[in-house]
């Protein structure tokens, strides 16, 4: 896996994704829009959830997709696992799906699992940080079963960094981008083509599919995912200039709303 930043005697160093993802243990997945998002996501793969019997959610987190997957009416699931490198993280999923599912921590690019162990996998924003995507994607691929499908969201979706931007200009929105969204590092540089995700898939011998699933927010969810999302790993002392920077772009964008579409990629492994 990858890393992020944090700041020591004023300089950054890298963090370890465990570590950057664990401050967000407590609250990452809550407000109106990860609600949103998340709602579309598993309306969008409704059909296929259904017919899944063996479930595995690689990255996890804080276990707020594994309640719906175990939870999920009308479907066949006889057994719901979560695997991810956080253990603060595994610590809230547990508290959240309480005995419903088997939790592990693990690499994702090293999962401790058989071949052909489940029918459905699910990756949501976990592709952007890894190391190796041919082989985590091959990884994953090798633990579906014949007849079974691997799903993965989150690739890419340019609508709010867009509208970021057009409020305030690209100029300012790449201060914002500097002070507030401090992102957890990506292996995947921005200049690599858009589709090496639906590659990965292909040569890890999936049949693909793409979707997208939309949903629609107001500004005010937007401020309540910054609160949440990106203010708790902002250091101190920039905490000023964010709050400020959060202010001014609030006047612009008060009255607006946002439709973003969750990419997905959907994996087939033919029997």
């Amino acid at each position: 896996m990858d890393s992020s930043e944090s700041e020591t005697s004023g300089h950054r160093r890298p963090l370890p994704v465990a570590e950057y993802f664990g401050r967000l243990a407590a609250t990452y997945g809550d407000g109106e829009y990860y609600g949103n998002r998340r709602r579309a996501v598993l309306e969008t793969i409704a059909g296929e959830i259904a017919d899944a019997r063996d479930v595995l959610d690689v990255g996890c987190g804080n276990g707020a997709y594994l309640a719906k997957f175990a939870a999920a009416p009308g479907n066949r699931v006889r057994g719901v696992t979560g695997v991810d490198l956080s253990i603060d993280m595994l610590l809230s999923a547990r508290n959240r799906v309480g005995v419903k599912c088997r939790l592990l921590c693990a690499d994702v690019s090293r999962l401790p699992f058989k071949p052909e162990s489940f029918d459905f996998i699910f990756a949501s924003h976990v592709l952007q940080f890894v190391a190796d995507l041919d082989g985590v994607v091959a990884e994953f691929a090798r633990c579906v079963r014949p007849g079974g499908l691997l799903v993965a969201t989150g690739q890419r979706d340019e609508g709010f960094r867009q509208m970021l931007s057009a409020i305030v200009g690209p100029d300012r929105w790449r201060e914002y981008r500097d002070v507030i969204f401090q992102r957890a590092g990506r292996r995947q540089a921005d200049a690599a083509p858009d589709d090496r995700y639906q590659r990965a898939f292909a040569r890890s011998g999936l049949r693909v599919e793409e979707r997208a699933a939309p949903f629609t927010i107001q500004w005010a969810d937007i401020e309540e995912w910054i609160s949440i999302r990106w203010m708790p790993l902002i250091p101190e002392g920039e905490r000023q200039q964010a709050d400020a920077m959060l202010a001014e772009v609030a006047k612009a964008g008060a009255s607006r709303s946002l439709t973003l579409r969750e990419p997905l990629i959907l994996g087939r492994r033919d029997v």
